[in-house]
């Protein structure tokens, strides 16, 4: 049967780098969600508050705002996380049915 190399060390570093990586976006959106307003902009005029709210439309508004962004690219990360472990788990698995087969074969001889 035809399959393919697990290195289990080198991606459980992988999985624990991602993991990292998942924690500072999780920061990165607790901050935002704690005051990522525009507060330079306070000039009064009209078109300063036109601009001030596009710009913290942009950082928390819907699908294209870097709130969003920052949430998906976590996501993402998660499902990836998910599925290396998920590799992991497998790979462990048939790694101890091979050594227990292994064994039983080296006793039965």
């Amino acid at each position: 049967m035809a399959g393919f190399d697990v290195d289990p060390v080198a991606l459980r570093s992988a999985v624990n780098k991602l993991k990292d990586q998942r924690e500072e976006l999780t920061h990165l959106l607790e901050d935002a969600g704690r005051g990522l307003m525009i507060g330079e902009l306070t000039a009064g005029d009209s078109v300063t508050k036109q601009a001030k709210t596009k710009f913290e439309q942009l950082a928390h508004g819907g699908d294209g705002s870097m709130v969003a962004a920052v949430r998906s690219l976590r996501d993402r990360l998660t499902q990836n996380i998910d599925a290396y472990e998920a590799t992991l788990r497998q790979y462990e698995s048939d790694d101890d049915a091979a050594a227990s087969d292994a064994e039983r074969l080296h006793h039965s001889s």
